[in-house]
């Protein structure tokens, strides 16, 4: 569907949409400087992947746990009361630890202390946050605002790790954690600008139970099962975040800390090439339209994303070309962003969407404990040109498996 310009501008005249608009940009942002300034951090004191893997598992474990039981709470209380309660927890608790780093040394206790705090608060928060958009626009206006949610993800990938190396190199770790509660304040302050009417109703009827939930995780997979191609983008969906998440959030820093003197500003550098080439790939893709068979594309772009990626670790030790690879690897991964979407909203069934959106969501984020653990635990073993060419070989076979199997060509011909 086209979308004409003057309604592609227009959904800023929606006061609601402007303030969450900025709540998002502002809480994204605030994440990004976390991630890289935990990595920083954790390496730069302790000098160990592992270490760095469990603090990154510890943030993400919740994310698998608690994400869908977030979704159904969402589902039953106002939502602008959920994300005050959220983000005003998240907010004090990043001034408190704010404070005791400014006051005492940072230990490593403290980061796993902040990384299981955060972890939770953020798996609560952030499906809420993708979840609001249909509440608080018309039906008329929802492409334009996904539009521009997507666009403020990749902006906060882009500049926050730039950003956020920067203000580390020169200022130090409490200050980017006191520019983190800035940022987070300033949400809070306009979740409250949000009106109260956000289209949801009580009813006595939806009741939270564990049995709930349950029984619709299980018949997802039921309906998953039965259509293959919706089966096999979810497995190359996690096998995209396992080859992909581990090596970017604890293989650059490795890179990083070993490449240049100021390794923090270069970490930050090389994090915001892999974001720019994220946000043009998602812009980028939209070109390819005309090309019908979506599947096929989303096996060819997999193919190469898996040539770029294997070399990321082979030139690991000059710049130049270590940031053009993330870059182009950028391009390739917000490509597959949005083509794996695309092709699971065409063939899902409508009384099924939810599910296997959701499902497509635990496949990108619930694997990532997995990924920080094995590539934490790996890197101090196996060299990281062998790391990277290794998840690069991994894409590669998974798409060449997919495309010459007849059962799967069969299914999308």
């Amino acid at each position: 569907m086209t979308i004409k310009n003057s309604k592609f501008y227009q959904i800023f005249s929606i006061s609601d949409f402007r303030n969450f608009w900025i709540v998002q940009i502002c809480t994204l942002l605030a994440m990004q400087f976390y991630f890289l300034t935990l990595s920083w951090l954790t390496i730069d004191i302790t000098g160990s992947t592992a270490i760095l893997g469990t603090l990154l598992t510890l943030s993400a474990i919740p994310r698998l746990l608690i994400t869908p039981i977030g979704g159904v709470i969402f589902d039953q209380v106002s939502p602008k009361s959920f994300l005050n309660m959220t983000l005003s927890v998240l907010t004090v608790f990043t001034m408190l630890f704010t404070v005791i780093i400014y006051f005492f040394q940072i230990q490593v206790w403290m980061l796993i202390l902040f990384a299981v705090f955060f972890g939770i608060t953020s798996a609560l928060f952030l499906p809420v946050v993708f979840a609001l958009i249909p509440k608080i626009v018309p039906e008329s206006h929802l492409q334009s605002a996904n539009s521009f949610s997507q666009i403020s993800m990749q902006m906060s990938n882009t500049i926050g790790p730039a950003l956020s190396g920067i203000l580390l190199s020169l200022y130090g770790a409490t200050f980017v954690y006191g520019t983190m509660s800035v940022l987070f304040l300033i949400s809070w302050f306009f979740i409250f600008l949000l009106s109260k009417n956000t289209k949801h109703k009580e009813t006595a009827n939806n009741k939270f139970t564990f049995k709930k939930v349950y029984e619709d995780i299980v018949g997802g997979f039921k309906v998953v099962y039965k259509i293959k191609v919706v089966m096999i983008l979810l497995i190359i969906s996690a096998i995209l975040n396992l080859s992909i998440i581990g090596p970017q959030q604890i293989g650059l820093p490795y890179i990083a800390h070993g490449i240049t003197e100021n390794g923090a500003e270069t970490l930050g550098f090389l994090m915001s090439s892999l974001g720019m080439g994220t946000l043009v790939g998602v812009l980028f893709v939209n070109l390819l339209n005309r090309f019908k068979n979506k599947f096929l594309l989303t096996l060819i772009i997999t193919i190469l994303l898996g040539l770029f990626w294997s070399l990321v670790g082979i030139f690991s030790d000059q710049l130049t070309i270590l940031s053009a690879l993330l870059f182009m690897s950028g391009m390739l991964i917000g490509g597959l962003n949005v083509l794996i979407v695309t092709v699971l909203q065409l063939n899902s069934p409508a009384d099924a969407m939810g599910r296997i959106m959701s499902l497509q969501l635990l496949s990108s984020t619930g694997i990532q404990p997995i990924t920080f653990l094995i590539v934490g635990s790996i890197l101090g073993v196996i060299s990281v040109e062998l790391l990277f060419l290794f998840c690069g070989a991994v894409l590669i076979m998974t798409a060449l498996l997919t495309l010459f199997n007849q059962d799967i060509r069969k299914s999308i011909s």
